[in-house]
């Protein structure tokens, strides 16, 4: 049995090794000469910076998944614990930080959110009810209709993720204090949207961090992408770069091979490949126009801008520090009409702080913001003052000590990466639950990673997409 995967992602390097430990021969094509997925490493003049899933969370199921393929993960990489691992700054440099110890939490919210620490054991338990909700729903088959969504099991599943209330209305119903409201919003921040138009259900990410922890891999969270690598080559996975998929051969309804860069034609019984990818390239199956990237985004969308700065020495900047707009909201309807942020909410990713023996130079800082889509430069020049400013603002004066940077603006992501964001993403929960592709393209041996209802990219969830397609991939050929 043949399995071609397509894009070598994390969830992709899972599937593989999975698949071809059951015995199916697993090809994986990659059309970049290198790539590293969305977890990525690069040196400027000497400073390390990183890039992509910058928390790792759930070290459980990475650690169950390494014990199921009989490796010892301790020999590729090792994981440490963060223990009060996000700062948060106020407009008025306040500081609260998220933890996963319950006590310094309690306390921290005693004294700026009395209420909110009374609420505090009752905020956990909901969310907890919520992501073992969010668990039901992964045991289920990928959903594509609203007849399926609303019978059981997914029905009980659907409804205790609270699909009519919004993140902001949630966590108010707990927390009084405007900057705690804020910090525990961040969740919708992060992927673009504004807390009051999003769905209340992107709080089980708060589980994940303040339960169970966060961590970090010594020497880069790309060693866990490496070790994937690495893993999936010993198995025997072939693995194929500068080899672009083009074309996805369908015979009576079933996958029966692939093209290569619209020249070689290789025999398959099972495509996989990550959804988003798809949605990007459908021509692959139909002789249709496939839409470019820059034709789904407007100036009404959300996007991302990222400045890598490397500094001349180290700063006591945390290891994931946010540093919060003193207007959400109004950051937000700003984005919508295209305009950058007067106040931007930044989050700052310093790795240096908890492992500054591999930062020998002095700090690599990945600093990120939500901006309008656009290839503007007085926009884009606009942005990166604001971004400074707002530091210098919060007393963190990096500018002058600045001696590399680099920045990655929404169309360089948009290419570097193959992905993009459409406004309105996310704002209803079914849009995230609910894979209408399944019902437009149900073709046998035709397999998405990358659909299943997380509510946001971490190793972690990634790594359990990959499992969840393999498995049903060995249940029907098995």
């Amino acid at each position: 049995m043949k399995v071609a995967i397509i894009g070598s992602s994390t969830e992709n390097f899972v599937a593989a090794i999975l698949l071809i430990r059951q015995g199916f021969e697993v090809s994986i094509y990659e059309k970049k000469k290198a790539s590293t997925g969305k977890l990525e490493t690069f040196q400027v003049n000497g400073y390390n910076f990183e890039f992509g899933p910058v928390m790792v969370t759930s070290p459980k199921i990475i650690q169950q998944f390494f014990y199921a393929i009989e490796r010892e993960m301790d020999t590729y990489f090792e994981l440490f614990q963060i223990r009060h691992h996000t700062k948060n700054i106020s407009q008025k440099e306040e500081a609260f930080y998220l933890s996963s110890d319950y006590q310094f939490m309690h306390k921290q919210l005693e004294r700026i959110d009395p209420i909110g620490a009374k609420n505090y054991d009752d905020f956990l338990a909901e969310i907890k009810k919520m992501k073992y909700a969010m668990n039901d729903l992964l045991k289920i088959p990928p959903l594509s209709t609203w007849r399926q969504l609303l019978s059981p099991p997914a029905r009980s599943a659907y409804l205790a993720l609270k699909p009519f209330e919004t993140l902001d209305k949630f966590v108010r119903k707990y927390f009084t204090n405007e900057f705690v409201i804020a910090s525990f919003s961040r969740y919708a921040t992060y992927n673009g949207i504004s807390p009051d138009q999003c769905p209340a259900f992107l709080i089980t990410q708060a589980y994940d961090e303040l339960v169970d922890g966060v961590y970090y891999a010594k020497g880069g969270n790309v060693k866990i992408r490496h070790a994937l690598h690495q893993i999936a080559l010993e198995e025997g996975v072939r693995y194929y770069t500068e080899k672009e998929v083009t074309k996805i051969h369908i015979k009576e309804n079933h996958v029966h091979g692939v093209c290569l860069n619209d020249d070689i034609s290789l025999e398959a019984d099972v495509v996989v490949m990550n959804i988003a990818d798809f949605k990007q390239q459908k021509n692959l199956i139909r002789e249709v126009q496939s839409e470019a990237p820059e034709s789904l985004v407007n100036t009404g969308t959300a996007a991302a801008y990222v400045l890598f700065v490397g500094l001349k020495s180290h700063t006591e900047i945390y290891h994931h520090q946010i540093l919060y707009s003193q207007n959400i909201k109004q950051e937000f309807e700003m984005i919508q009409q295209g305009k950058v942020p007067i106040d931007p909410t930044v989050y700052i990713y310093n790795p240096s702080y908890s492992e500054q023996q591999r930062f020998s130079k002095g700090d690599a800082l990945l600093l990120f913001t939500n901006m309008p889509y656009t290839t503007n430069e007085k926009k884009l020049s606009k942005m990166k003052r604001a971004i400074y400013d707002k530091l210098e603002k919060a007393g963190l004066s990096i500018e002058k000590d600045v001696v590399v940077e680099q920045r990655w603006t929404p169309e360089n992501l948009t290419h570097r990466f193959d992905l993009y964001r459409q406004g309105g993403a996310m704002r209803k929960m079914t849009q995230l639950i609910l894979n209408p592709l399944l019902k437009e393209y149900p073709f046998d041996g035709l397999y998405f990673t990358g659909m299943q209802p997380y509510p946001a990219s971490s190793i972690a969830s990634s790594l359990r997409n990959g499992e969840i397609v393999a498995e049903r991939i060995i249940q029907a050929y098995k």
